[in-house]
């Protein structure tokens, strides 16, 4: 194959963001749940209680999933990863509506754990594979490919919903495991890795004539700065959660009507959506530090409004507070995305993305605990007075976090100025 011009460079990945933006509408789906829960516990005779587990145990298994992914990739490649990746979203939705009338096992193992492992294994493959064709734009392709991944509950799962009544929920869960599938094996049959030297000729300043990148000798494990970003992202996806999870209840204890309240889950949908390209080009127009910074501000703000609609009635300031909770939660993934590339580099950058998004099983176990500890359900005030100390933990927490990352930048260009002496 010859060798590629930087144009036919820029030309391609273009191409692949817009590919691999649309496969991740589709694995986005799984997060539709929200609009699924009622009809599955009407559709399939199920209790109220136990199908709202499933969310909770699809959250845990796509981390796992984002884990095994990375492993996969290495053995059988991008093509082979996609297609596992496939293979286990058919049979997780498939199975849901083929053998999941009646039975929550059913649910919990194909739509939890099936679906889960497949969306882990597909996301991490698409974005680690995808970002690493941007070294120059790492924010902006991240936020653009998680804007995809946010808005398949909001566009597709939205149609996919107004299809139950027609045709019922089996055939739509089928249906959409079959579409995905196709998207993705496609989606594997084009998507290819940048050529080598992919640092060195779109972004010369981040690499040596060599095309060394210093960050890949650091494992993200053993590395501070690392559980120090940790503690941010998990208080914010907790924050998220808590509001994502019950916004259509919870505006409607503020006095919001069943309708708008309806509405406002979509809207907060669309938020998370355009959070994160807006976060990707506040990265990569300032860094890490100011965009962790921001976010993590607009979840203070977010609990600050909740608290107040819940203290004073004012549902305007639910709405205010919703909309901040899904943007800050929408800027989670792309900074993970991006902080996973800048600071360990492109080597093992499906590896360390999957560690780095393992702030969402966390996160989604803290969101459960808090709301468990103060009675949630009944307590929604209490939930986000201890979100909102929680939230200006997580601003705080970028104080630290820049000390250390200031430290580890110095170090990286330490090590690249020594290899460029040594090459001279």
């Amino acid at each position: 194959m010859p060798e590629m011009t930087d144009e036919q460079i820029k030309a391609k990945r273009l191409q692949y963001l817009a590919l691999s933006t649309v496969a991740l509408l589709f694995l986005g789906l799984i997060y539709a749940f929200s609009m699924f829960a009622a009809p599955i516990t009407s559709a399939f005779g199920l209790e109220k209680s136990s199908v709202g587990l499933t969310f909770n145990i699809m959250m845990i298994t796509f981390c796992f999933g984002a884990i095994a992914g990375s492993q996969i990739e290495k053995r059988v490649g991008t093509r082979g990863s996609l297609i596992v990746s496939a293979v286990l979203f058919f049979c997780g939705f498939a199975g849901t509506g083929l053998f999941g009338n009646g039975s929550i096992a059913v649910l919990y193992v194909c739509y939890g754990m099936l679906g889960g492992l497949g969306v882990g294994v597909g996301y991490n493959c698409i974005v680690a594979t995808t970002n690493i064709w941007f070294p120059d734009k790492v924010g902006f392709s991240s936020g653009v490919l998680m804007m995809g991944f946010g808005l398949g509950s909001l566009i597709l799962g939205t149609l996919s919903v107004n299809l139950v009544s027609a045709v019922g929920l089996g055939t739509v869960f089928v249906a959409i495991g079959v579409l995905t599938a196709v998207v993705v094996v496609a989606l594997a049959f084009m998507l290819r890795r940048p050529p080598a030297d992919i640092v060195a000729r779109m972004a010369p300043e981040k690499a040596t004539g060599t095309g060394y990148d210093p960050g890949e000798q650091d494992a993200a494990l053993k590395t501070p700065t690392f559980y120090v970003y940790w503690i941010w992202a998990i208080i914010v996806i907790a924050i998220g959660l808590a509001t994502i999870g019950n916004a259509a209840s919870d505006a409607q204890a503020v006095g919001l009507d069943a309708g708008f309240a309806t509405l406002l889950v979509g809207l907060v949908s669309t938020c998370n959506g355009l959070a994160r390209v807006v976060i990707g080009l506040i990265y990569d127009k300032t860094n890490v530090k100011v965009t962790m910074l921001i976010d993590g501000l607009i979840a203070v703000a977010a609990c600050v409004c909740i608290v107040g609609a819940f203290t004073t009635g004012i549902s305007a300031l639910y709405v205010v507070g919703a909309f901040c909770c899904g943007f800050c939660y929408g800027g989670v993934p792309v900074v993970a995305s991006a902080f996973a590339r800048q600071r360990f580099g492109a080597k093992n950058y499906p590896l360390n993305l999957s560690l780095a998004n393992f702030a969402i099983m966390f996160g989604s176990i803290l969101n459960i605990v808090i709301q468990a500890a103060v009675g949630g359900v009944d307590n929604r005030l209490a939930v986000f007075v201890v979100m909102g100390v929680l939230s200006v933990v997580a601003a705080l927490d970028v104080l630290p976090f820049s000390k250390l990352w200031n430290k580890d930048m110095r170090m990286l260009d330490a090590r690249r100025k020594s290899v460029e002496a040594g090459e001279r």
